[in-house]
Formats: C-alpha cells, sequence, structure tokens
C-alpha cells in the first residue's frame, strides 16, 4: 500500500469515526457517505473491515438501537420499521431477527390505540365515517397491521378507544 493510499484510509477512518460518533449506522450508511465524499471503493472497503473487526460497524447492533430509538420516540408498526431498516441496508434476517426480539416488548395493537385516541382530536367536527378513514389511513402510514388499525378504530375491545362514535 502506497503513502497516498495510506492517507486516504487515514482520513475515510475519520471520516468514519465522525459519523459513528453521532449514532450507529449501518454498513450501507457509511459505505454511502464514504462514497460521497469520493473514496475510493477499495479504501471505503477497507475501512469497512477494518471498523467491522473493532465491532463498531454491526448490522445486527445497528438495527436494535434503530428499533428502540423509533418505538421509544414515536408509536410505529413493525411494517413501517422492518421498510426503514431495509432502507438502511440490514439484510431481511436481521431485521426479522430484531423485531422478533421486540416483539414480546412492544404491544402494537395498543400502540395504534393510543396513537388513534391521541389523532382523534385532529378531526374534530368531521363525519364519524371520515374520520375512520382518515385513522385508518394515518395508522397504516405509520406501519401498524390492518387487524390493530381496524381494532383501534372500530372500538372492539370498548368504546373508548376513539371517543364514543357511531360508525354506522
Amino acid at each position: 500500500m502506497g503513502m497516498a493510499q495510506d492517507k486516504e484510509f487515514l482520513r475515510a477512518k475519520d471520516c468514519a469515526y465522525r459519523l459513528l460518533s453521532y449514532r450507529p449506522r449501518s454498513v450501507k450508511e457509511l459505505k454511502d457517505r464514504l462514497k460521497k465524499k469520493d473514496f475510493s471503493a477499495k479504501t471505503i472497503q477497507k475501512t469497512v473491515e477494518y471498523l467491522r473487526e473493532l465491532n463498531y460497524l454491526n448490522d445486527e447492533e445497528f438495527a436494535r438501537f434503530w428499533v428502540e430509538a423509533k418505538l421509544s420516540a414515536a408509536a410505529l408498526g413493525y411494517a413501517l420499521l422492518r421498510y426503514q431498516l431495509r432502507q438502511k441496508g440490514v439484510a431481511r434476517e436481521v431485521a426479522e431477527k430484531v423485531l422478533n426480539e421486540q416483539a414480546g416488548q412492544y404491544d402494537e395493537y395498543e400502540a395504534a390505540r393510543r396513537l388513534a385516541v391521541s389523532r382523534r382530536r385532529h378531526y374534530k367536527g368531521l363525519q364519524p365515517l371520515k374520520i375512520k378513514r382518515r385513522l385508518y389511513g394515518y395508522l397504516l402510514r405509520r406501519g401498524f397491521p390492518q387487524e390493530a388499525i381496524l381494532q383501534a378504530i372500530e372500538q372492539k375491545r370498548s368504546r373508548e378507544y376513539v371517543g364514543n362514535l357511531d360508525y354506522r
């Protein structure tokens, strides 16, 4: 390896360390960011391998971080989290493993219900059917499964779910 390649590797490592200091990143994210900084493919690969050896880059740990951060910040469904992880370059198997680990700790149905109740205030004065449609679309975009959405807006467990609405 020549002197110029050594310098580029050091610059790439510094850039990667700086990016990782803000938050964990997936391998794909880091590669994309280094590519934007015009590092060579060889340097990027060497940097990624180096950081993997030190366990600074680990897609499974990143996926855990991402899911925990997103679930603590907002009510989301697993479908949206799965999509976000795939966009970040996390392998499908890794994403499924991490989401399955969370399954016992996070109740999608309850999260959908709470979100529907809080969102209901935004729809004051609208007809019940229009409220139902808007809530359905909103919860769907947040990644909740259809069963959880219907349960939240149809109020199958209790009338207090979204308020005392009559959906006829």
